[in-house]
């Protein structure tokens, strides 16, 4: 049994002051209506459904292995075409994101483009069948792939350079693609894809709905990059539509809202992530999301005086009332979890403290936009302790414990060896008690990754410990892990890159991508200088390559001790493997699994890239200090 984390003695006060300021809270205004078809909030004749399609991309069947209520939930997901008023029509449950289109004078405008360019086709197809004005305008209302990466369903490059296609976002969009798109990518989308359960089958056994929708599709990833940015309002008129653009950092920092005030529409983007509690951290891994940010951002949305809300993600709200009632309780449900942390974390208490003791209150753990289908508070609550104060809780040890195997070799004997640990973790597993149970086995299978009868045992352990969640994060990681324990092949999963992706980038953001796979070890006494010249952009780059550093150059470098001439558009088909790979010499070869080197070698080969300064085995040895491209699907996230 656990041990009480704080005394009795303690507890009393904090009671007290608990019960005090539930006290002070105001009454919250009623939960809103659904209204007869199930799919808004609200009561407002103003809103109506134009197409049902008869289908649902989540998974709505009962099951022992589903909790009731995630089953409740995926039934909210009917795939509609929804009106708001005169001009606005928001696809609902063609994807996992919510899209927009407000229809001007002269042409529309699209508002979050799905995950992928064929949900997308699917998505305009049936705006279609409501007008046949040009696009005019696209809106990012954020930098995550579910928000941008179907764009070329609605507007092509070539219309996008011509100017007869706007694309709208935050000022600090591009970098964050950048971001997620190259550095951060490999690791990303493995741990993506188990937080979304890509590698399972859909259903009982694995992905029910997405939480914030019913699905994420998988397809094609495209992007093109903005071509009017902003830093905190923009007020503009496109297709005789006033809209103002409003920077409300919260999920993102770099999240934006619509607001069309001839029309009483505000488009609030993922500021409220569907009918759920909020993401302050998201287990699939983020920097920190500050909820002080989020819970302003979200009064800044209740100063519009907006009679229909459209979402990114969750259904439409209906209503100056009714939409009044879901962003109060949502702000105030963030405020809750954030100002009850930091209270009592200034009492001493650690992460593993803290959700014992932080939970929301009924009227908003009740309240319809509140349940725990995506976020969770214990998840929250861990990230504000790690956010504001660091891994560390105060006890010395943590700053060098033993070496993870050692340690992991100590515990198991310490515990009476591994037959007694396995014993113990069976008699945990018939008892419910199943993170306990995944606790100890992690141990014996840290010292011998091979111990099928242990792996089969947790796995069957997260099985059905995933049977009792709600929050989608969380049931869709353990069945995931349950099947890397299993030793199933896990591939196919969520890209966060992609050709398209890449080819739109700056030339430099390219480059720089190479600073964080440099093998330090290797280069620790190396100093040698690259010139990278790109002809068709007339750019000049450079990578200095300094005792264990690699530091990016805007420029050419003075005196590099070699330089690379080529095109920009060559350089990006090398680094997305579409060159002919010609020659014999190592490592170019018809055998050779591709890498960007193989690529690059090629082109020397070939003519399309030139040397100065230095030979073709310069440039394979400048290169050799650099680690490949990680393969996500290699990356072991439960087994190790």
């Amino acid at each position: 049994m656990a041990k009480d984390p704080i005394s009795p003695k303690f507890l009393a006060p904090c009671c007290l002051l608990v019960t005090l300021f539930l006290l002070s809270l105001p009454p919250s205004a009623k939960a809103a209506d659904v209204d007869e078809t199930g799919l808004w909030f609200g009561k407002d004749p103003g809103i109506s459904i134009l197409e049902r399609s008869g289908r649902n991309l989540a998974y709505t069947e009962s099951s022992p292995k589903i909790h009731p209520r995630l089953s409740e939930h995926s039934r909210k997901m009917d795939e509609a075409m929804v009106k708001m008023g005169d001009r606005a029509y928001m696809a609902y449950g063609y994807d996992l994101t919510n899209t927009l289109m407000v229809v001007g004078d002269d042409g529309i405008i699209i508002v979050d483009p799905p995950l992928t360019a064929e949900s997308g086709a699917t998505i305009l197809q049936a705006f279609r069948r409501i007008t046949d004005l040009p696009v005019r305008a696209v809106i990012y209302t954020h930098n995550h792939i579910d928000h941008v990466a179907g764009v070329k369903a609605f507007a092509s490059a070539e219309d996008v350079a011509a100017g007869r296609v706007d694309i709208y976002a935050h000022e600090t969009l591009l970098n964050r693609v950048v971001n997620w798109a190259s550095n951060l990518g490999p690791i990303l989308g493995r741990r993506s894809s188990f937080t979304g359960a890509s590698y399972l089958e859909h259903g009982e056994n694995g992905s029910v709905n997405d939480g914030i929708g019913p699905r994420a599709l998988v397809g094609s990833v495209t992007f093109i990059p903005p071509t009017i940015t902003f830093t905190d309002t923009l007020d503009v008129e496109i297709a005789g539509v006033k809209v103002q653009l409003k920077f409300v950092p919260s999920e993102t920092p770099d999240e934006i809202v619509a607001w069309f005030p001839d029309l009483e529409l505000l488009q609030s983007a993922e500021v409220l992530q569907g009918e759920s509690f909020p993401n302050l951290h998201t287990i699939r891994g983020t920097k920190f999301r500050d909820p002080v940010r989020w819970y302003k951002s979200i009064d800044i949305l209740r100063e519009f005086p907006a009679r229909y809300m459209a979402p990114s993600h969750g259904r439409a709200v209906v209503g100056y009332d009714d939409i009044q009632s879901v962003l109060t309780a949502y702000r105030d449900a963030i405020q809750f979890v954030h100002d009850q942390t930091i209270r009592y974390m200034n009492l001493g208490m650690t992460p593993d403290e803290l959700v014992e003791v932080v939970t929301l209150p009924d009227h908003l753990a009740s309240h319809p936009w509140l349940g725990e289908f995506y976020g969770t508070v214990a998840h929250a609550v861990r990230q504000i302790y790690v956010g504001y104060l660091g891994f560390f809780e105060a006890d010395p040890w943590q700053l060098q414990p033993l070496p993870r195997m050692e340690r992991a070799a100590a515990y198991v004997d310490l515990m009476g060896g591994r037959d007694k640990l396995f014993s113990t973790a069976e008699n945990a597993v018939a008892d419910g008690k199943f993170s306990w149970a995944a606790e100890l086995l992690t141990y014996v299978i840290r010292v011998e990754p091979d111990d099928t009868e242990a792996r089969n045992l947790k796995a069957n352990a997260y099985r059905l410990w995933a049977a009792e969640q709600t929050s989608i994060n969380w049931r869709n990681w353990m069945l995931t892990a349950a099947a890397e324990l299993d030793g199933e092949v896990l591939e196919g999963g969520l890209a966060f890159t992609s050709p398209d992706v890449i080819q739109s980038f700056p030339a430099g953001k390219i480059i720089e991508m190479m600073t964080t796979r440099l093998d330090a070890a290797k280069a620790a006494g190396t100093e040698l200088t690259l010139g990278i010249r790109l002809t068709d952009t007339d750019e000049d780059h450079g990578l200095e390559i300094r005792r264990g550093i690699v530091q990016y150059h805007e420029k050419l470098p003075p005196e590099p001790d070699l330089t690379i001439i080529s095109t920009k558009d060559y350089m990006n088909r090398i680094l997305i493997g579409n060159v002919t790979i010609v020659g014999e010499g190592d490592p170019v070869h018809a055998d050779t699994p591709y890498t960007p080197l193989t690529g690059l070698l090629a082109g020397i080969d070939n003519g399309d890239v030139k040397v100065e300064g230095g030979t073709r085995d310069d440039v394979r040895a400048f290169f050799s200090y650099f680690d490949p491209p990680t393969n996500p699907n290699g990356i072991n996230l439960t087994v190790r």
